[in-house]
């Protein structure tokens, strides 16, 4: 399954991108690529660039895709079940621990 951790953005498009080492940096994996199971067609190499089938090339940037929050349901804590016993909290780690 193609999971992109980046944007590859240049002026005018942002395309979802995988990284993946490289001997001399990263390749960037776009999804199209990972389909046709080919190889990709743009690199970065840490301190030279970005390159487009080993040309460089000026005007891209890489953007961490950002992890959506996991939204959580509120939790009731009006009716515990210690407290529809009718037993107290007290009460109840009391007779827990006889």
């Amino acid at each position: 399954m193609f999971q992109p951790t980046h944007l590859l953005v240049s002026r005018s498009r942002q395309t979802p991108v995988q990284l993946v080492p490289a001997e001399q940096g990263f390749k960037i994996l776009t999804e199209t690529e990972w389909q046709r199971n080919s190889e990709p067609a743009f690199e970065m190499r840490p301190k030279q660039g970005f390159f487009c089938q080993g040309i460089p090339v000026i005007g891209y940037s890489l953007q961490p895709i950002s992890l959506q929050p996991i939204s959580l349901q509120p939790i009731d804590l009006s009716e515990t079940p210690i407290e529809a016993t009718g037993i107290s909290a007290n009460e109840g780690i009391a007779k827990a621990q006889a």
